[in-house]
C-alpha cells in the first residue's frame, strides 16, 4: 500500500496496520480487496473519517494507493503540518509507522533563563542579545 498523508487539524488518535489488502485503522478493518487494477473509489466512499474525500483509493498494478488524514495540532512540527513534499508511506505488512506529530515542547524555564540574560538599555532603546 502507498499511503499519502495529508495534515488534518484534529486530536484524533491514529493507529493502523496492514495485512494484504486490509488496513485496520483504530481497530476498524477496511477490506480494499474488491478494488480491481485500474479502478478508483472516492475516499469518502470508504466510510472512515481518515480517508480524504476529494482523493481516491485506487489500485495500480497490485498496489493500493490512497490518502489518509494525518492528525496534527497547531504546534506540531512544521514538516508535518505543511510538508514541502507529500509524505508517502510504503507499507507491505504490519504496523503503519506514522510520523510523530506531537507538539514540540519548549521548556518555559529555558526561555525565561535566556530572557534574563538580556540587558535592557536604560534609555529604552533596542535590546541586543
Amino acid at each position: 500500500m502507498k499511503i499519502t498523508l495529508l495534515a488534518h487539524l484534529s486530536d484524533w488518535p491514529l493507529e493502523a496496520s496492514v495485512s494484504g489488502d486490509v488496513i485496520t485503522i483504530n481497530g476498524e478493518e477496511i477490506d480494499l480487496s474488491g478494488i480491481p487494477d485500474g479502478f478508483r473509489l472516492p475516499g469518502d466512499a470508504v466510510g472512515n473519517k481518515f480517508f480524504e474525500g476529494p482523493w481516491f483509493v485506487e489500485r495500480i498494478g497490485k498496489t493500493l494507493h490512497f490518502t489518509l488524514r494525518l492528525p496534527v495540532q497547531n504546534d506540531s512540527p512544521e514538516e508535518y503540518r505543511n510538508p514541502i513534499e507529500p509524505i508517502v508511506l510504503d507499507v507491505q505488512s504490519g504496523p503503519v509507522q506514522f510520523p510523530d506529530t506531537l507538539p514540540t515542547k519548549v521548556l518555559v524555564r529555558e526561555v525565561i533563563k535566556s530572557s534574563e540574560q538580556l540587558e535592557v538599555p536604560e534609555d529604552g532603546g533596542s535590546i541586543e542579545a
